[in-house]
């Protein structure tokens, strides 16, 4: 069983015993404090010994301050190789890092703690003190991307802290204020923001940048540094002797260090104007267009939301604060790169009213926006390819504003991961050996950044309207964990090829993970889904909750249409395979009964053989 959420006296020790580590390494190797100023926040960089600093520090340094004034936060940056001293274990598994590099049960409200599989760094942060660690076990193994983005998980935290936030975005503009171009790898943002930069315009960033909203929306300068995919770079040839690093294989990008030789046009603060998302376009001419709130959220809050630590609730509704304050719009980019950039001098030009008009929707007053939780959708997929659009479209038509789709592939032998990468919206796809539904959910739960989970399977369907009025019911009672309605079975005619409903919903499997909408607190409270049971996980969950005393409502309404084909998982095991299952799931409530000194009934529901 997954462990539930760290105590705060265990993320307390450990964030302690790695400071203790920060300064053993410091003792031990001499210190060099950098002063900072990153979008009005001072900042202390404490680099134990020289061996980070000049990988680290060159795409800060164009926010290098005198230090005349007391430091908000401090950063203690080391490396194990280096300095002799080794980051203690933290109180988890490997069982418990997740993809983003959130912990499993690490839940502090005043402690956050990162670990970063690919660079192999930890990161922690004081919330109350404002003192941070940063943790290299070989600084030799940084790859490229952690050198042109350095520090970006602290600087997340230590931003969000002073009411900032860092999104995966380009800005760009002149003295009149700047665009935010916006949306996920590959769409265009950094080879506008590169044109607009060879061309005379100011520049803060072309993958990371940090944005206020108030007094007025302003976008800040976070790294010196710009990105370029390999087959771009001759497309800039000013730009060639900024180049620092070279991509040495396939999928890398060349890196280009902008400071000193661009500082004239590193613009530390623009006053940000508006908000697009680029889309590539068979034209010469760039177009601009108006652009629904609804595009522009997930624009700006997909990468952003996958890449951060701890980015969720706080941070969609950031962006939809943003989203709802700006005029926003869709950048069509035409092939004449003059012309792109002509497109964002005229819009960054115009009044405020007439950049409103152009878009289409009058502003919201501020403070106004209230951002509706954010629904993490969990989508188990094993070899079910042919209906993975169709469930990605059937959330998307519930019409729920703030989504983020996770696609688990368990082991898939179709084209699981090829359909994903055609989907008409962006999605987090993860891949895992098969370990079944179980295991697949898990690592869905573990990455989800939202407040709220859902589970659909890749073969259901959940009739229009079931988010909003599941949301709805959690909204209504902050003591509600689980929310769910009944499942309405439908078999496969095949003659027709059409789904026909069976049976009473009423008198349905009582237990469907996908039929509810599920508060993240729940799993954290008792555990995740049980991975030794392929069958009657749900069975077993339900009982756990019981057992645990949280709240639990049943609607009655249809929340999910079960589609009986032949192909389910269950169609694939015999009746007494199931039975020996379920039978599993009720000897683990009946030890969990005994061991409370309590006795169970027989386990609710039954087993799910439809």
């Amino acid at each position: 069983m997954d462990p539930a959420r760290k105590s705060e006296a265990e993320q307390q020790d450990f964030y302690c015993r790695a400071l203790d580590a920060a300064l053993a390494a410091e003792r031990a190797a001499g210190c060099e404090v950098v002063p900072l100023t990153v979008a009005e926040v001072r900042i202390d960089l404490v680099f134990a010994g020289p061996r980070l600093v000049g990988d680290l520090l060159p795409g800060l340094r164009h926010l290098v301050s005198g230090g005349d004034t007391p430091a908000e936060l401090v950063l203690h940056i080391w490396d194990g190789r280096s300095t002799g001293v080794r980051m203690p274990p933290p109180p988890c598994t490997r069982h418990d890092f997740t993809d983003r590099g959130d912990l499993w049960g690490f839940t502090s409200p005043r402690y956050r703690t990162a670990f970063h599989w690919v660079e192999y760094s930890v990161n922690c942060l004081d919330l109350a003190t404002g003192v941070g660690v940063h943790w290299l076990q070989n600084a030799d193994d940084l790859p490229f991307w952690s050198k042109a983005s350095p520090l970006r998980t602290l600087l997340h935290w230590a931003l969000e802290r002073s009411g900032a936030q860092l999104l995966h975005a380009a800005a760009v503009g002149t003295a009149d204020g700047a665009m935010l171009i916006t949306g996920k790898g590959g769409v265009g943002k950094s080879s506008t923001a590169l044109a607009a930069l060879v061309r005379g315009m100011r520049y803060a960033g072309d993958d990371y940048v940090a944005v206020r909203l108030d007094p007025e929306p302003a976008v800040y300068s976070l790294y010196s540094t710009a990105k370029l995919n390999a087959g771009d770079v001759a497309h800039f040839p000013q730009l060639a002797p900024f180049v620092r690093h070279h991509p040495a294989a396939d999928g890398e990008k060349a890196v280009l260090q902008l400071y000193p030789g661009l500082a004239p046009q590193i613009a530390p603060r623009m006053r940000l104007r508006t908000v697009v998302t680029p889309r590539v376009a068979p034209q010469v001419e760039t177009r601009l267009h108006p652009a629904d709130a609804m595009t522009l959220r997930r624009a700006g809050a997909f990468t952003t939301l996958s890449q951060l630590p701890y980015a969720g609730q706080r941070t969609q509704a950031f962006i939809e604060s943003m989203i709802d304050r700006l005029p926003g719009f869709e950048l069509v980019l035409g092939s004449d790169r003059d012309r792109v950039v002509a497109v964002i001098r005229d819009t960054v030009a115009k009044s405020d009213p007439d950049l409103h008009a152009m878009a289409g929707r009058a502003r919201t007053a501020r403070g106004t926006s209230t951002a509706p939780p954010l629904i993490s959708v969990i989508i188990p997929v094993y070899n079910g390819a042919r209906f993975l659009e169709e469930a990605v479209r059937n959330v998307l038509a519930q019409d729920y504003p703030c989504l983020e789709i996770i696609v688990v592939d368990d082991g898939s032998t179709d084209d699981v991961q090829d359909v994903a990468g055609r989907l008409p919206v962006d999605v987090r796809f993860f891949k895992q050996d098969n370990a079944g539904p179980s295991a697949a959910r898990n690592r869905g739960i573990r990455d989800a950044s939202g407040a709220l989970l859902a589970f659909l399977d890749v073969d259901d369907l959940w009739p229009e309207g079931t988010l909003v009025s599941l949301a709805e019911a959690l909204r209504a009672d902050a003591d509600l964990m689980v929310v769910r309605g009944h499942a309405q079975m439908l078999i496969l005619d095949p003659v027709s090829g059409a789904f026909h409903p069976q049976g009473n919903p009423a008198e349905s499997f009582p237990h469907y993970i996908g039929a509810g909408l599920y508060r993240r607190e729940a799993f954290e409270a008792i555990g995740l889904f049980d991975v030794t049971l392929r069958f009657a996980e749900d069975t077993d969950w339900y009982t756990r909750i019981k057992e645990s005393g949280l709240k639990v409502e049943r609607l009655e309404q249809i929340t999910l249409q079960v589609r009986r084909h032949g192909g389910n998982m269950t169609a694939q095991k015999t009746r007494e395979e199931l039975r020996a299952t379920t039978l599993g799931a009720f000897r683990k409530a009946l030890q969990r009964a005994r061991q409370a000194g309590t006795a169970p009934g027989a386990p609710p529901g039954g087993a799910d053989t439809a």
